[in-house]
């Protein structure tokens, strides 16, 4: 026990420290070490193959960011942030200053647009927009007693009526007899608000119930001249005028009650109205539509 004791200070203590040996130290680059495929990792440290090339730590330097960069960038920021808001706000100038519309601002050019907008409409109506016409239910009257037949025959009668009416339907002159016909005038009155005389040649139907299509023969100004002639309507301008419509229908087959169907479902309409601007010239206008009124009194015989 005491050789065990005595040798195992031998080994901890100082003494035992000895010098390496030089050759042992040279027998590393010894062939059996070098290259033996054993101590392959030695040799590549050794030999500066793995981890001396500088082209690890280049690679490392392009995907890191200096961390004193970031902070100069936030530093500019934060100046520039300071600076503007040291600056006095702008006035605002031209179409972009404010106008007080109610308890709101609105900008200039928007007000400006609305404007501009409002003008073009308010012309437009004043040269294309037609006049505005109410039917008078009280002086539309049916024409009981009136001969269809009294100046022509039928087929001269027929041929008059193509040539200066607003034939609706050749197929409703089937019958011979004047008994089989009715006029009923139709009274419209019409407002003229634009500063242009208005011209109305003549007058024709837009709409009738598709039952009564082949009933309805013709629509017509009744204005005409000393010859006859159907001249149509003239409305000065900021005015009203009253003006009468003429309907033809043959009444055939016919009731009270078909008959009063036909002619208060009928909607007419101007026919090539127009404008007057000037000595001779005129602008064609937008048609104006006409419903019959139904408190229009329709009686075949009264």
């Amino acid at each position: 026990m005491d050789k065990n004791y005595r040798q195992y200070n031998k080994r901890a203590s100082m003494d035992s420290i000895e010098v390496p040996d030089v050759d042992k130290i040279k027998k590393l680059s010894d062939k059996k070490f070098k290259g033996s495929g054993v101590n392959r990792t030695a040799d590549e440290i050794f030999d500066g193959e793995k981890f001396n090339k500088a082209g690890e730590f280049d690679r490392a330097t392009k995907t890191y960011d200096d961390p004193t960069k970031h902070k100069e960038e936030d530093d500019k920021e934060d100046d520039f942030l300071e600076d503007a808001a040291a600056m006095p706000a702008q006035a605002a100038t031209g179409l972009s200053k404010g106008v007080k519309v109610g308890d709101s601002y609105v900008k200039r050019g928007k007000v400006i647009k609305v404007i501009v907008t409002v003008v073009i409409i308010l012309v437009l109506m004043v040269f294309f927009f037609p006049p505005l016409f109410f039917n008078d239910a009280d002086k539309s009257v049916v024409r009981y007693d009136d001969n269809v037949f009294k100046t022509m025959g039928m087929t001269d009668f027929k041929t008059y009526a193509l040539s200066n009416y607003s034939v609706y339907n050749e197929e409703a002159f089937g019958s011979e007899l004047s008994s089989s016909y009715r006029f009923a005038d139709i009274v419209f009155n019409i407002k003229n608000p634009s500063p242009f005389e208005i011209k109305i040649p003549q007058y024709e139907i837009s709409h009738v119930s598709s039952e009564y299509d082949n009933a309805v023969c013709y629509a017509t100004s009744v204005t005409t001249n000393s010859d006859g002639e159907v001249i149509g309507d003239t409305v000065p301008p900021f005015s009203s005028k009253e003006v009468t419509v003429r309907i033809l229908v043959n009444i055939t087959d016919m009731d009270d009650s078909t008959f009063d169907d036909c002619v208060t479902g009928m909607i007419l309409s101007t026919k090539d109205m127009k404008k007057k601007i000037g000595k001779d010239s005129y602008l064609p206008c937008l048609p104006a539509f006409m419903p019959v009124s139904n408190a229009t009194e329709i009686y075949i015989n009264k």
